[in-house]
């Protein structure tokens, strides 16, 4: 798991909270969960602490966030109890959410047949080797289609949960979370991955 595809997303909604605290008005409650629960090292060597994944069956999600990871050919090769998972947990959530290679989750579960996707560009020839009844947008920082959100790579799935806050909560409170924590307000999801500044810096 890369530390920033879940906590980038988490930050977002825990700013949230803080701001619907202070106007009186419920927030978000975020809760962590991996397979077998307990700690789960990330990519970058950090430890994040879960529940159980089946300790949720009887709990209504709202939002099934996914994150990616850099190791996922190898995530793949033994995905069939989590993917299992996934897929029994997405039918009992509002919405779906996958950040970055987590969209490679979603596809093996057989949630994203006949949508139109984003995932990190790293792995998009992976990633329509495997799931070509998948449509992969190259260039879009996030996807909408119905329930089912998909983002490209790390920072995307900040800007991908400042939309799910704006969709809950309006653009007002979006925009307050983006305020404090000083990122731009907010990618639109058709805006191009690399953005004009990084591909001048690139030429």
């Amino acid at each position: 798991m890369g530390l920033l595809d879940l906590t980038g997303a988490q930050t977002v909604f825990y700013t949230a909270n803080h701001i619907l605290t202070e106007s009186g008005l419920p927030g978000y409650t975020l809760r962590t969960a991996s397979l077998d629960g307990g700690p789960v090292q990330t990519a970058e060597g950090l430890v994040v602490d879960t529940e159980r994944l089946d300790q949720l069956a009887g709990v209504a999600i709202d939002t099934l966030l996914v994150p990616g990871t850099p190791n996922i050919r190898q995530t793949l090769g033994n995905h069939n109890a989590l993917v299992q998972a996934l897929r029994c947990a997405s039918s009992r959530s509002r919405r779906t959410v996958s950040v970055c290679s987590g969209t490679f989750l979603l596809a093996a579960a057989g949630l994203l047949d006949g949508l139109r996707v984003a995932t990190h560009w790293l792995v998009a020839d992976l990633f329509e080797r495997l799931y070509p009844q998948v449509e992969l947008d190259r260039e879009a920082i996030f996807i909408r289609q119905g329930s089912i959100w998909t983002s490209a790579g790390v920072s995307a799935g900040i800007d991908l949960a400042l939309a799910l806050v704006e969709a809950d909560a309006g653009r007002d409170v979006s925009m307050q979370v983006a305020r404090r924590m000083v990122v731009y307000y907010r990618r639109p999801d058709n805006q191009d991955k690399w953005g004009t500044l990084l591909q001048s810096q690139y030429t």
